[in-house]
C-alpha cells in the first residue's frame, strides 16, 4: 500500500490521542508556538501536552511525541522509573528536536526505540542516523504556521528580543557575571547610539513564568541606557499571529531567543542573532557571540543589514511537513 494511501486512509478512519512532551506551559512563546504547530500539521490528532510523563499521562493514548524544542542534554522529567519502563513500551516519536547538544542517557535509551526521529536541522545528523535509522531533517515547527499580512514599518525602529536566561545567578562561575556585565554596557551604548540617530527602540519578552522573566533582562539593559524614553518593553505576545505582526512592524530585530529569528525570517524582517546556545549559534541569517559582540561589533553588523534595501521571506517547502505527517501517520499504525 503506498504511504500516500494509507495516510489517507488513516485519518478519515482514526482518531488518535497523542502525548506530546516538551517545555509546556510555562509561559514561554517559543515552545508554545510548537502547540498550534502540533495541531496545525496533525489537525485530527487530539493532543495532550506536558512538561513532564505520570504513568495516567501514559493511559488510553496512542503515541508519544517528543518536541519541539532543544531538550536531548537535558534529564527526561519523569516520576519514577516504572514509568520510564512503561514509555518504552508505548510508540515514541522525536518531532521537531534540536540536536545541537549531548544527549541525556534517558534519551540515549529512548531514541533507538523512536519510530521516526524529526530533526529541525542537520546539526549532528549523521550521529542520529547511526543510532536510529528512521532520522530526517525538518524546518522547525514554527514554519507550518499561517504567516499574517505584513504591517506597515515604524520608519528607523529596532526591536529586541532579550533572555532572562544569560543572566547568572549569584552562585555561578563569575566568568558568567563579568560576560553579562560586559554584555549589557556593550549593548546599552549601541541602543542609545540609535536612539541619538532618532531610532525607535523595543524590547519584546517572549518568556515570562514565575522563574524566568525576559522583563527583567530588558530592564536590566535599557536602566543601563541614558536615552530610553517612554514605554520602551512591550507586552509579551501569546501567539504567533500577534507576535509576527509586532516583529513585522519594525525595519531590524536583534535577538537572544531562537524563535525570535524564526519569526523575523517568516515576517521578512532584517534579524541579528546573539548567540551564547549552539542551536542559535546554528541558526540562519546573521549571527554574532554574546561573549565577542563589542559595541563596534554590534554597529558593523547592524549597519550591514539596515543597508540591505529588500528582505525576502525564506521560502519553506510546505509538502515537507505533509511527508512529516504521512510518515508519522503511517508508524502510528505500524506494530
Amino acid at each position: 500500500m503506498k504511504l500516500e494511501k494509507f495516510s489517507g486512509e488513516l485519518t478519515a478512519n482514526m482518531n488518535l490521542t497523542i502525548l506530546v512532551y516538551g517545555w509546556y506551559n510555562q509561559g514561554n512563546l517559543g515552545d508554545d508556538l510548537f502547540v498550534d504547530a502540533f495541531k496545525s500539521i496533525f489537525p485530527n490528532f487530539n493532543f495532550i501536552f506536558t512538561d513532564h510523563i505520570e504513568s495516567k499521562h501514559l493511559q488510553d493514548i496512542d503515541g508519544v511525541f517528543f518536541g519541539g524544542g532543544s531538550f536531548l542534554g537535558e534529564p527526561l522529567k519523569i516520576s519514577n522509573d516504572i514509568v520510564f519502563e512503561l514509555l518504552k513500551q508505548q510508540k515514541i516519536m522525536y518531532i521537531g528536536v534540536g540536536s545541537e547538544t549531548d544527549i541525556h542517557p534517558t534519551h540515549k535509551q529512548l531514541l533507538p526505540l523512536a519510530k521516526l526521529i524529526a530533526l529541525r536541522s542537520g546539526v549532528n545528523f549523521d550521529a542520529i542516523k547511526q543510532i536510529n535509522a528512521n532520522t530526517i531533517v525538518i524546518p522547525d515547527l514554527v514554519y507550518a504556521l499561517e504567516i499574517p499580512p505584513a504591517l506597515s514599518k515604524i520608519s528607523k525602529s529596532i526591536l529586541y528580543i532579550p533572555n532572562i536566561l544569560v543572566i547568572p545567578k549569584w552562585d555561578e562561575p563569575h566568568w558568567k557575571h563579568a560576560a553579562w556585565d560586559y554584555f549589557k554596557i556593550e549593548i546599552a551604548q549601541v541602543l542609545d547610539t540609535y536612539i541619538q540617530d532618532k531610532y525607535t527602540i523595543n524590547f519584546l519578552p517572549f518568556c515570562i513564568n514565575s522563574k524566568l522573566n525576559d522583563y527583567n533582562a530588558a530592564a536590566e539593559i535599557s536602566n543601563r541606557m541614558n536615552k530610553l524614553n517612554g514605554k520602551s518593553i512591550l507586552d509579551k505576545p501569546n501567539d504567533a499571529k500577534s507576535a509576527l505582526e509586532t516583529i513585522s512592524k519594525y525595519d531590524i530585530v536583534i535577538t537572544q531567543r531562537f524563535h525570535g529569528t524564526i519569526l523575523a525570517e517568516m515576517a521578512g524582517t532584517h534579524c541579528l542573532t546573539i548567540h551564547h546556545h549552539d542551536k542559535l549559534k546554528h541558526s540562519t541569517g546573521a549571527r554574532i557571540s554574546y561573549y565577542s559582540s563589542s559595541k563596534n561589533y554590534l554597529i558593523e553588523e547592524i549597519n550591514k543589514l539596515l543597508s540591505i534595501k529588500v528582505n525576502t521571506i525564506l521560502p519553506i517547502e510546505s509538502n515537507i511537513f505533509i511527508t512529516l505527517k504521512q510518515k508519522a501517520e503511517y508508524a502510528l499504525c505500524r506494530n
